[in-house]
């Protein structure tokens, strides 16, 4: 099956309503009235993202899960999870997060190569299923974790799509999950350490939209320990891919066939950017204008702190109105003194003006998870549109979030 992405519905602008995103030559009416700087987020768009990966779901027999990781705010998941089987985490704070969320009504999964042995007899009770990440910590923890929960191996499938190693799980001297090569022979050679494995994740790409690669990695798995997959009662997929537009899913439909069908296993699949990035948005509003060597800089007031991904990988996030023919080019500046706090060069069909709004498109992923507070920048408001088209505040950060995290107490007043 080749699936194609429905438009997004049109939201009503009645009253209080709003109308996301904009879809002419100036930003949407809601970024006019929002704290900046401020994260959106869209719930009509989350749905259609959740219902559209459920739609899979239903269609190959897989169990759906959403990778916390990537966006952690509880009304969102709350939101989310009646359409999916669960969360997946990485900490055992993620954990508690999650198992407040789903509370008796979907499962948690965890994998992570730090897992602290203080904390092991509680992840045990919040998580339904865990995948150790190395043999080493199969053989220091399986026993603890048996009586409380499936406990299955991250497996690294030695295989790589990723262009760049700093996003490939795959890459050499990798840290996540027993290499293939290392469990099958391990398999081979002592077979009663495995007495209790359940199953196995790989998580083996990232923010690919071509799922051939998961079918040949799975093919992979397949070919080279197949003692594995009879062995084990489940395996998880991983998450790194993302439903685009015109692209075939088949592969996806495919590799969850193979593994049911000759092994009988229950599958998992556990997607994080792809059911909310395009459901995010970060608004500021310009500080400053002036030029500098020739460009135009606006100043705007937010940072790339509040999109780490921006420094650390190179990132160049979406601009809302940003075309390549349009007149007015700006450099556009976080607002700290970081010489490296810049989102890039972008061009605008107006000229911007001191109090315009510039609104960061597709950035509900690994933005607000990652954000911190450089400079005293504060991070920032949290809104959402709900379903009904209204904005809803959700959280604004104040004084206190940054007195405390430096040692002036939650409720320091200047």
């Amino acid at each position: 099956m080749c699936a194609t992405r429905k438009s997004p519905s049109p939201v009503s602008s009645d009253n209080n309503n709003l109308t996301l995103p904009s879809t002419g030559d100036q930003v949407p009416e809601w970024a006019w009235r929002v704290e900046t700087p401020a994260f959106v987020y869209d719930e009509a768009r989350i749905y259609e993202l959740v219902d559209r990966a459920a739609s899979f779901r239903e269609l190959a027999g897989l169990k759906l899960l959403f990778a916390v990781k990537s966006f952690s705010f509880a009304d969102a998941l709350a939101l989310m999870a009646p359409r999916l089987d669960g969360f997946s985490v990485s900490s055992l704070f993620e954990a508690r997060l999650a198992r407040a969320v789903v509370g008796g009504k979907g499962s948690v999964h965890l994998t992570t190569p730090g897992l602290r042995p203080q904390e092991l007899d509680e992840i045990g009770q919040l998580c339904d299923f865990i995948s150790l990440n190395s043999l080493s910590q199969w053989d220091r923890y399986r026993r603890q974790l048996k009586d409380s929960t499936n406990c299955g191996l991250r497996v690294n499938p030695q295989i790589s799509f990723a262009d760049d190693a700093r996003y490939d799980p795959c890459r050499p001297h990798s840290k996540l999950g027993v290499p293939l090569d290392v469990l099958s022979a391990s398999f081979r050679q002592r077979p009663d350490s495995f007495v209790g494995l359940r199953g196995i994740l790989f998580h083996s790409n990232c923010d690919s939209p071509d799922f051939n690669q998961l079918y040949a990695t799975v093919e992979h798995i397949v070919d080279k320990a197949p003692e594995v997959l009879r062995k084990a009662e489940w395996v998880n997929l991983g998450g790194g891919y993302l439903f685009e537009d015109g692209e075939c899913y088949d592969g996806l439909g495919d590799a969850v066939a193979y593994l049911k069908s000759r092994y009988d296993l229950e599958v998992f699949f556990e997607p994080g950017s792809a059911l909310v990035r395009e459901a995010g948005y970060i608004v500021s509003t310009v500080l400053d204008l002036f030029e500098s060597g020739g460009r135009n800089v606006a100043v705007l007031d937010t940072s790339v702190n509040h999109m780490p991904e921006v420094f650390e990988y190179g990132w160049n996030p979406d601009v809302m109105d940003h075309d390549d023919a349009a007149p007015f080019g700006y450099l556009l500046a976080g607002c700290t003194c970081l010489a490296g706090d810049l989102f890039g060069e972008y061009r605008f069909p107006y000229e911007l003006h001191l109090g315009d709004k510039v609104v960061f498109e597709n950035s509900g992923a690994y933005t607000l998870v990652k954000a911190h507070m450089f400079n005293g920048v504060a991070l920032p408001s949290i809104y959402a549109v709900n379903i009904g088209g209204e904005l809803v505040l959700k959280s604004i950060p104040s004084f206190g979030d940054f007195a405390g995290r430096w040692g002036l107490g939650p409720a320091a007043t200047v």
